[in-house]
């Protein structure tokens, strides 16, 4: 089963918020850190990074391991190839409401709410009968499918080329392989140094091809959940640009701004989320497949200043984006870190503040009063409006051998905003539970 969030590509939101640090995040805790471990021209690096993420009740599990090498041949070139798998388990909420009664749902690959088992007849002609692929939900219970689970394979590349003294140019692509998913993406960027190179001029453009194959078909989007319409695989695709300005203020102070907009196009439902219809005595009277519009444009414009000083560096970001959905979200981070050089280790809080509107066509349930054709509806609550909080420690420190080893903790918090109270049998229930999960990361840095 496969989770698409808003935020990257339609792909997971949380996962892509907390397990991407392994990348991101520890990529930018290097810059400050000029110990050995960094290697020198035509040296490969390699950077190892294991983290396990768990969200609470029951919900989602991963373990993911990244590998990324890097080498720099020290004339304006440079080559990066990075690894990625990940593989997550537990309950994923499938988007119904809680209920007074208690509810049965299909998994993704069933064909039916009845729990006699189903009959068919394998390729040789042989009848096997196997138990209905459903389950059931306890009155008061968030609607969540048990047998979630995912694995993905992900590879990708860089190559910068010098095209002159001052300007360089880069070369990128990236596969990604679920069973039920299949994405390629390409990027390129030019990037130019002026005023005695203390002011870079970026440009980057970037285009992802996917191919969606849900298990069991794909949902025909708004469709009555209780009838099983489904068809075959289907696809999205997507562009997008940046230009961005890095300055050098001080001896001490670095500034970066960027402004970026994408859009994506085709199939941009999550095929395994349903909207309960909810009559006026808050009793569930069925559920729809979602439906989210065909097309979505995000702009986004990003600050960060970083600053150096003797034993210490900071870097303070902003960021906002907006889209034609309706989502307007704000993020704030800042990064300290304290540097130990006589004992060659570091330390580094960090904490970022996150918090996004709700899409115009969100909704948390359906009437069944509404005699009007659903346009457009998702009760996926990371299209909710929400804002959220994550804590973090990370500690390095290099090794005799000239490596470094890092370790990561981090605690994410979400709360959900604007709390409509359910009409009749839904109240006193918890149609907005929230989230809580931790993230737990090791790193290794290490020359070849």
């Amino acid at each position: 089963m496969q989770l698409k969030p808003v935020a990257k590509g339609v792909r997971r939101q949380l996962i892509a918020a907390s397990c991407a640090l392994l990348g991101a995040t520890a990529a930018r805790s290097q810059e400050a850190n000029t110990a050995s471990a960094d290697g020198g021209p035509g040296d490969w690096m390699v950077d190892f990074a294991l983290a396990y993420y768990k969200e609470n009740s029951g919900r989602i599990t991963a373990l993911e391991p990244v590998v990324n090498v890097h080498k720099d041949y020290g004339d304006g070139k440079a080559t990066s190839f990075n690894l990625t798998y990940d593989s997550l388990s537990g309950s994923s909420p499938n988007g119904a409401v809680p209920s007074a009664a208690p509810q049965t749902f299909a998994s993704p690959s069933g064909t039916s709410l009845s729990a006699a088992p189903q009959t068919y007849t394998t390729s040789s002609g042989q009848v096997e009968v196997v138990n209905a692929p459903i389950y059931s939900i306890a009155p008061g219970a968030l609607p969540m499918d048990p047998n979630y689970h995912d694995q993905r394979l992900a590879l990708g590349g860089s190559w910068q080329l010098p095209l002159s003294r001052l300007t360089r140019a880069t070369l990128g692509g990236d596969l990604s392989y679920e069973h039920d998913f299949f994405s390629t993406s390409l990027n390129a960027g030019i990037a130019h140094d002026f005023n005695q190179k203390n002011t870079t001029l970026a440009f980057g453009v970037n285009g992802e091809f996917d191919s969606v194959k849900p298990i069991g078909g794909t949902p025909v989007p708004g469709s009555d959940y209780a009838l099983f319409e489904k068809t075959g695989g289907t696809s999205k695709n997507g562009a997008g640009a940046l230009l961005g300005i890095t300055q050098v203020l001080t001896r001490h102070w670095l500034a970066e701004f960027n402004l970026s907009v994408d859009r994506f196009t085709g199939y941009l439902n999550d095929p395994y989320k349903i909207v309960s219809v909810v009559d006026s005595s808050g009793n569930t009277t069925g559920y729809l497949y979602e439906k989210r519009p065909d097309a979505r444009t995000r702009k986004s414009a990003y600050l960060e200043n970083r600053l150096a000083w003797n034993r210490a560096s900071l870097g303070l970001s902003a960021r906002y984006m907006t889209d034609d959905w309706g989502v307007h979200s704000d993020t704030a981070q800042l990064h300290l870190r304290w540097w130990d050089p006589e004992h060659d280790r570091y330390l580094e809080p960090t904490v970022r503040w996150y918090r996004q509107t709700a899409a115009d066509f969100y909704t948390r349930w359906l009437s069944s009063s509404a005699s009007q054709i659903v346009t457009a509806a998702s009760a996926d609550e990371r299209l909710g409006a929400f804002h959220a909080l994550t804590y973090g420690l990370k500690y390095g420190a290099d090794l005799d051998d000239g490596s470094e080893l890092s370790i990561r903790l981090e605690y994410y918090q979400q709360s959900p905003d604007n709390r409509i109270p359910g009409p009749g049998a839904l109240q006193g229930l918890n149609l907005y539970p929230g989230l809580k999960a931790v993230l737990l990361q090791v790193g290794w840095r290490f020359g070849l």
